[in-house]
């Protein structure tokens, strides 16, 4: 979600509906009999325990008007504000949003929740398929779900796929089939490669997402009166309903009419990511010894990818198009031409749809990779609140693999204004 300080509005919808009581822990069952499976159930991680609480209300009415028919499909959804001290899950069905659980004030950056809100899910409405929506600001190889009630933390990548993996494995091996982020920046190859084996398609986008986030509408509506799609199916509609919604500040209630021409959304097959990583890994091996040889032509290819160009609201993210960037390399030397052949291929194979606002052209295809332009950028020494956020340390299974913190370390000793005072050097 956009990171821009918004005011905090909570509309009396809101307070009427999250005062309603019921049952105190997630991890209880429901009394009655468990529902008959359906084709698909949509659990919502809805953390807006921060600025993005005024969002809430606008979902939770888009969800309850979507969800006409809902024969087939569930959706459940475990909400945090800031304004109000609790957490509570909601069954949206038949037009309303009944309270299911209602329960003490949850840390939604805690990943042991999400495991429990998962398991919850899972086991309490059991479908053919399951999509899981991620929602909060995004902040992409770095984590997501800030809650400022508990510290303003956030959810690492590492411990959010170990819930995801975890509360699978408490439900018999059955899990998430379609994981879609509503948070900005999180499509990053290093995220897809940490998935593989935990979901089986990925959606997200590669800049930043408006305060509507997910095309909830679009969503709900389609899977409500079609929920016989497949997940892939589904992971490539969303990510054309996201371009669609996102087109035209008329034919779409939003919640800021406005145009938004930094749009980005794909959908990756997450069972071809091994393939993806393994290139990836072979390709940033042939590069590092061109690296000092070659620094002026990264430079330019990187200056074509670099996302921060296009929307980087933060300042620190410095995220490029991971494919741009390596095809511009083509040319630089015969033996990483294949490589980067190679790479390719296995990226297009992976790529279930990608799109974008028009004004991007050519340059997004669906993953992003961290670049920053220096050693400094790249220690976090401009930007103090991620200088608790190590590229190389935290447990990011590609950046452990590949050779792609040695590729940067070259080049920033390599490219003219990319170094600062050895003392300050890093060990990668």
């Amino acid at each position: 979600m956009n990171h821009s300080i918004g005011k905090v509005l909570v509309c009396v919808a809101i307070v009427i509906a999250f005062s309603v009581p019921c049952a105190s822990t997630v991890a209880s069952s429901q009394d009655s009999d468990l529902p008959a499976e359906k084709e698909w159930t949509l659990l919502i991680y809805w953390d807006a325990d921060n600025n993005l609480e005024f969002c809430t209300d606008f979902a939770l009415e888009t969800w309850r008007n979507a969800m006409t028919p809902d024969a087939n499909i569930n959706l459940v959804a475990m909400v945090d504000i800031l304004s109000i001290e609790g957490t509570w899950i909601y069954d949206v069905h038949d037009g309303v949003a009944e309270t299911v659980e209602t329960m003490p004030e949850q840390n939604m950056s805690d990943a042991d929740v999400l495991e429990e809100f998962l398991f919850y899910g899972l086991t309490n409405y059991p479908a053919e398929k399951t999509l899981l929506v991620m929602q909060d600001h995004g902040y992409s190889w770095r984590g997501l779900c800030v809650d400022e009630t508990d510290g303003g933390g956030i959810m690492s990548i590492d411990a959010m796929v170990k819930a995801i993996s975890a509360a699978t494995a408490r439900n018999e091996g059955r899990g998430v089939d379609v994981l879609a982020m509503d948070a900005c920046s999180m499509a990053t190859i290093e995220i897809a490669y940490e998935l593989r084996g935990v979901v089986s398609f990925f959606v997200a986008s590669q800049s930043v997402v408006p305060y509507d986030g997910l095309p909830y509408d679009m969503m709900v509506s389609s899977l409500a009166s079609d929920a016989s799609v497949s997940a892939e199916r589904y992971s490539s509609m969303i990510v054309d309903q996201y371009i669609e919604y996102y087109s035209s500040k008329t034919d779409y209630e939003h919640l800021y009419p406005y145009d938004q021409d930094v749009i980005t959304c794909s959908a990756f097959n997450i069972s071809l990511i091994d393939e993806l990583g393994e290139q990836f890994t072979k390709m940033t091996a042939a590069l590092e010894p061109l690296v000092a040889s070659h620094a002026d032509e990264i430079k330019e290819a990187r200056d074509i990818a670099v996302q921060g160009k296009w929307a980087n609201i933060g300042g620190w993210e410095y995220l490029a198009d991971v494919y741009t960037l390596f095809e511009e390399l083509k040319g630089v030397d015969a033996g990483l031409d294949d490589s980067i052949t190679s790479f390719l291929d296995a990226f297009n194979a992976a790529l279930v749809n990608e799109g974008n606002s028009p004004r991007f052209g050519e340059i997004p295809h669906g993953l992003v990779v961290h670049f920053p332009p220096s050693l400094a950028l790249y220690n976090s020494e401009s930007w103090k609140w991620a200088q608790q956020f190590v590229y190389h340390d935290i447990g990011l299974d590609l950046v452990d693999e590949s050779s792609w913190v040695s590729c940067l370390m070259e080049y920033y000793f390599s490219a003219p204004g990319t170094q600062y005072c050895p003392n300050h050097l890093v060990t990668a």
